[in-house]
């Protein structure tokens, strides 16, 4: 007859492990190196942690064998002292490198044995694994509070798994955010709730700081605060969270900056305790949840992508070419910007051969990069700095695409693509938005700032120019009559409210053709008066359509597709003056 507990079961085990071992790990593996062969305040020095660690774990599997086999915890040490100190003595003239890799192997062994057991094995088999891992692992604490000795080492323990979760949460994909987790709530829920958190730690640091008093209580009941922010954070934009959690980190790495050492270590490593409580500790608490969303193969990657390039480029199609060289809410120009994500994109083809093998190469110079291609696109057209942005993004499309496909990306690949495309997207996404119109005068007013020097553009060549050739090979009064077509079905769409969906290549050059064929017989002075006509239905249609032009539906074509349509136009206009 089985003696397992209630709630002890295999899947909970190895969660609680993994949480577990993740966060103390994490912690000693971003702790300097030269600190681990020093002995600490609590009598041994972070090599001994390490290999004691290691050789705890190293007898769990022979041990869970005799359990199973005999009912009894055979042991196979001498007394605790005893084995402790046999490990200290065999630690000597160990690496550093060469304990964590002996931790690594006795851990995933303890996790084979984990994962072999019967869900009915006797309690003392999981208890055995307990006693080494969850139960093991909090005594060391000490050991990591006694290595900190600076504000600098702090962050240290927070920003390298930090870079691991921010990576996570971006790589989820915007789309995601909406589904549900395996415990239950959403990811937008998970990213508040870690925000909140990370809120909480930062003004809590902050009150104790500035009042003296040492590090304040912390929530009374962490249940019904996670409750409210769960509340709070319906029907909250996405974007919006992420913006919060990054905003509510960077205000603890402020607040971790002005701690002393006598701070760090009052009340015995209270605010240690704390940070790494709501910081990296709860990160690797999350880990597995937010990962399980996070692409792993290359077809899984592309559809990342493409969610997130198509709301942005929807965005900088409704901005039009003319705003490009307006000022972002960021400070440079719109051109500025697209350069930027241009040429990040183009660095990832002759980085991704490092990330396949697990390196990084050299690492580029972020603000003399970015600094850069803000003054290089000045003198870049609006146009071209569009082209350029759609080369980066094809290119590495098709670099993921070739990439195997039955074969899934470590880490380091993965994340090169998520933060210079999609994840990038949505960091400027926010630019691009502050410019679209939000109401019917101010989209009118955008209309018109494009169409002027088109209309100007016309008016220059004459009746008489009309009929020769485009770069792009059709005569200038084959551009109108694509101009016309266009505009007369963004007023028809609009007018009626239905809106026609799923326009291909093939579709919209059938389209262009058809409008070219049938104004074959119309002269050039009727040609132009039928622009002019169709341009003010346009005007009139857009101000009928009320105070709000934000949603896409009332756009229609116009807010849609149209930047795709024109794009023939724009090719043509670039040889007019």
């Amino acid at each position: 007859m089985s003696t397992t507990i209630l709630g002890t079961s295999k899947a909970d085990l190895d969660k609680r492990i993994a949480q577990s071992y993740r966060a103390l790990r994490s912690a000693l593996e971003a702790l300097p190196r030269e600190r681990f062969t020093e002995k600490l305040r609590t009598g041994w020095s972070l090599n001994d942690n390490l290999a004691h660690l290691a050789a705890w774990e190293e007898t769990v599997p022979p041990r869970v064998a005799g359990v199973l086999a005999s009912g009894e915890d055979p042991k196979l040490y001498e007394d605790v002292d005893g084995f402790n100190a046999r490990v200290a003595r065999e630690t000597k003239g160990k690496s550093t490198d060469d304990l964590f890799a002996r931790w690594s192997v006795a851990h995933e062994r303890l996790l084979e044995t984990v994962r072999s057991l019967p869900e009915d094995a006797e309690k003392l088999a999981f208890d055995v694994v307990e006693w080494n891992t969850t139960g093991h692992y909090p005594d060391h604490y000490a050991d990591i509070g006694a290595a900190i000795r600076t504000a600098d080492d702090l962050l240290g323990l927070v920003q390298t798994p930090w870079i691991g979760f921010r990576l996570g949460v971006g790589a989820i994909g915007l789309p995601r955010f909406e589904e549900k987790t395996s415990t239950g709530w959403t990811f937008k829920d998970l990213v508040a709730h870690a925000a909140a958190w990370e809120e909480r730690t930062a003004s809590r640091l902050r009150t104790s700081r500035e009042s003296g008093e040492g590090m304040l209580p912390g929530v009374d009941d962490a249940d019904e605060f996670n409750a409210a922010v769960v509340v709070r954070t319906r029907g909250r934009d996405a974007r919006e969270v992420i913006r919060e959690l990054d905003a509510a980190h960077e205000r603890v790495v402020d607040e971790i900056r002005k701690l002393g050492p006598e701070q760090l270590h009052a009340n015995d490593d209270r605010v240690i305790a704390v940070v790494a409580g709501n910081t990296y500790g709860h990160y690797a608490e999350h880990f597995d949840e937010l990962f399980a969303a996070v692409p792993k193969r290359p077809a899984e990657l592309l559809e990342k992508m493409r969610e997130g390039w198509r709301p942005f480029r929807r965005a900088l199609n409704r901005l039009g070419l003319s705003a490009l060289s307006e000022t972002t809410p960021a400070g440079w120009t719109y051109k500025g910007m697209l350069g930027h994500l241009a040429n990040w994109m183009e660095k990832i083809p002759g980085e991704m051969p490092n990330r396949l093998e697990g390196r990084r190469g050299p690492m580029a110079d972020v603000n003399s990069e970015n600094a850069r291609e803000a003054d290089e696109s000045k003198s870049r057209s609006a146009h071209d700095a569009v082209e350029r942005v759609h080369h980066a993004y094809q290119t590495v499309v098709d670099l993921v695409s070739a990439l195997p496909a039955d074969r899934d990306l470590n880490f380091m690949a993965m994340s090169l693509v998520v933060v210079y495309t999609y994840g990038h997207f949505v960091e400027h996404g926010r630019e691009l938005e502050a410019a679209i119109p939000r109401t019917s005068t101010e989209f009118v007013q955008r209309i018109d700032a494009v169409w002027k020097p088109f209309r100007q553009a016309i008016r220059e060549r004459g009746r008489a120019g009309l009929g020769e050739r485009t770069p792009s090979g059709w005569t200038y009064k084959d551009l109108v009559a694509h101009a016309v077509g266009w505009m007369q079905q963004t007023v028809r769409e609009m007018q009626s409210k239905e809106f026609r969906t799923g326009w291909t290549t093939e579709t919209i050059q059938e389209f262009n053709d058809r409008s070219v064929r049938t104004h074959e017989l119309v002269g050039a002075e009727a040609m132009v008066d039928e622009l002019d006509t169709v341009y003010r239905r346009l005007v009139e249609t857009v101000s009928g359509l009320g105070r709000s032009v934000s949603s896409s539906r009332k756009l229609g074509s116009t807010g849609t597709t149209a930047g795709r349509r024109w794009s023939h136009a724009r090719s043509a206009m670039r040889g007019w003056k």
